[in-house]
C-alpha cells in the first residue's frame, strides 16, 4: 500500500485581521477609499471600477467593509527542484496602494505542497470558505465585513484552481 501525505500549513485569518484592525494606524489606512483624492473622470484605483462598486457596495466613513485580493503561486524551494510549495496570501485592497504590497500587511493564508493536484486543492478552498471566509463575509470582525474581491493567478494557477484547461 502506498500512502501520500499532503502537507498543508493553514494560517487562520480572523485573529490576525482583528489584531490589525485594532491598531489605530492600520484602521486609519483602511479609510483610504473614502479619504483619497479622486476625479470622477479617471479610473485611478480599484475602487473606481464597476465590479468593485457592485460587489463591495457603497463606501462609508468609517469603512465597514474591506476587500481582499487572493494570490497564490508555486515556486521551487530548492535549486535541485525536489520540492515546490504554493503560498496563498491576501492583500488588503482597502489600504492605500503603497501599503498594500508591504510584507508586513500581506496576510499569508496557507502554504501547501505543489504536489497536491487540482481536484484535491478544491477541498482546501472549500474548507477555508466554510471555516472562516463565509463568516468574515457575512458577519465580519467587530462590524467590519471582510470580502474576497478577486484572485490573481498565472495561467497554470487558474487552470489548477478552476479545474479547466486553459489554452496558452
Amino acid at each position: 500500500m502506498f500512502i501520500f501525505l499532503q502537507r498543508v500549513f493553514f494560517f487562520p485569518l480572523k485573529a490576525r485581521m482583528k489584531a490589525l484592525l485594532s491598531t489605530p494606524k492600520y484602521w486609519e489606512m483602511c479609510q483610504h477609499e473614502f479619504t483619497r483624492p479622486r476625479n470622477p473622470h479617471i479610473l485611478s484605483d480599484v475602487y473606481d471600477g464597476t465590479a468593485w462598486k457592485s460587489f463591495m457596495g457603497e463606501c462609508t466613513y468609517p469603512n465597514r467593509r474591506l476587500g481582499l485580493l487572493a494570490c497564490g503561486d508555486g515556486w521551487p524551494v530548492f535549486e535541485a527542484n525536489t520540492l515546490s510549495l504554493t503560498p496563498w496570501m491576501f492583500q488588503n485592497l482597502s489600504l492605500p496602494p503603497a501599503a498594500r504590497i508591504k510584507p508586513k500587511y500581506i496576510l499569508l493564508y496557507w502554504l501547501f505542497d505543489q504536489g497536491i493536484k487540482q481536484e484535491q486543492q478544491r477541498k482546501y478552498f472549500d474548507f477555508a470558505a466554510s471555516y472562516e471566509l463565509n463568516d468574515l463575509y457575512d458577519n465580519g470582525i467587530d462590524g467590519v465585513k471582510v470580502k474576497v474581491f478577486t484572485a490573481t493567478l498565472d495561467t497554470k494557477g487558474r487552470e489548477e484552481v478552476s479545474g479547466t484547461f486553459v489554452c496558452q
